[in-house]
């Protein structure tokens, strides 16, 4: 009797590692998940928007989830190295992406060949929070609203100097954008990100930048730097006196980044759905509405479809901009 219930155990426990093998432990993984630390990637370095954003939401997911959420930094090829890390990693709810638009809405309109597919390799959970952005230029210009700058900018067409984070980011696209709907020409000049071209701005070297609200607002309020208008769809608590961009003659015309989360594909629905209503509770707590407000930037987390639907929104605008405007990777 004693070897047939052996028996019965190693036949259970093989029926086990066929079911296994054949798909069956989704929903058992997902109803345990999670039973060790989750690894949160960020494709920038510490100290940008995104990884102060993946910071305080990670804070609140270890205390949600009972278990360590780690963020992860791995900076680099734009933001491509993050992005094939969690690509190729197994879709078991514990690696993470804190991912942005420019990944997933503006490099597969750039880049012929991507070591990941953005749509295919990703399982998107929620866009987690909108950075808007702000034109931002140096006193010597001489006027304080994008209404006026626009005009100057059409007597003088070969006057003026715009910094952007670089070829193909999304500060060079929205100017372009606006290039193209005002009827006014400025000169592109890249950098390799907002605290490399800082110093020129802030120099008059350049005369005027589209970035994050965050990068730029303690320059503001010293009066180092003067805000023109501001992408937001409303004005922003932080900058009230500052117009929008729509309110300048630009009528619809919404400049920001988004910052999402996103898993491997493949990675159990319920699993994604946990994460995502994990967000929606974080999102709602009165310390990280403030630490968002104070930065300029915004909370939500619509879900999966939405994340998607911006992505694929992003992708055909600035395939069109791309084009119209004549944007190459030099």
């Amino acid at each position: 009797m004693l070897q047939q219930m052996k028996g019965f155990a190693r036949c259970a426990a093989a029926t086990a590692i066929v079911l296994i093998a054949c798909g069956m432990p989704a929903t058992a993984i997902a109803q345990a998940w999670p039973v060790k630390p989750v690894r949160m990637v960020v494709s920038y370095p510490t100290g940008t928007s995104g990884d102060v954003v993946a910071r305080l939401v990670a804070q609140k997911m270890t205390e949600g989830f009972g278990v360590q959420v780690i963020v992860d930094n791995r900076p680099g090829a734009n933001g491509h190295i993050g992005n094939e890390i969690v690509a190729r990693a197994a879709p078991d709810g514990y690696t993470l992406l804190m991912g942005s638009d420019i990944q997933f809405g503006v490099s597969p309109v750039l880049y012929p060949k991507l070591p990941f597919d953005v749509v295919r390799d990703y399982a998107p959970i929620t866009l987690v929070a909108v950075v808007d952005l702000v034109i931002a230029a140096h006193p010597s210009v001489g006027v304080a609203t994008l209404t006026d700058f626009v005009r100057l900018a059409r007597e003088n067409p070969a006057r003026f100097h715009y910094a952007s984070t670089g070829n193909g980011s999304t500060h060079q696209l929205y100017m372009e954008l606006l290039k193209g709907e005002g009827g006014f020409e400025a000169v592109h000049v890249p950098y390799k990100g907002s605290s490399q071209a800082m110093p020129d701005l802030l120099a008059g070297q350049v005369q005027l930048m589209l970035m994050g609200v965050p990068q730029v607002l303690n320059n503001l309020r010293s009066n180092r730097l003067v805000a023109l208008a501001v992408g937001s769809s409303r004005r922003l608590a932080v900058l009230p006196d500052v117009p929008t961009i729509a309110e300048s003659g630009f009528p619809g015309f919404e400049a920001n980044n988004i910052w999402g989360l996103w898993a491997p594909a493949g990675t159990a629905p319920d699993v994604v759905e946990r994460i995502w209503r994990e967000v929606v509770r974080d999102l709602q707590l009165p310390d990280i509405r403030e630490k968002f407000a104070a930065s300029g930037m915004t909370g939500l987390a619509p879900g999966p479809e939405d994340l998607a639907r911006r992505m694929a929104s992003d992708r055909a605008k600035w395939t069109k901009v791309v084009a119209e405007r004549g944007i190459r990777l030099d």
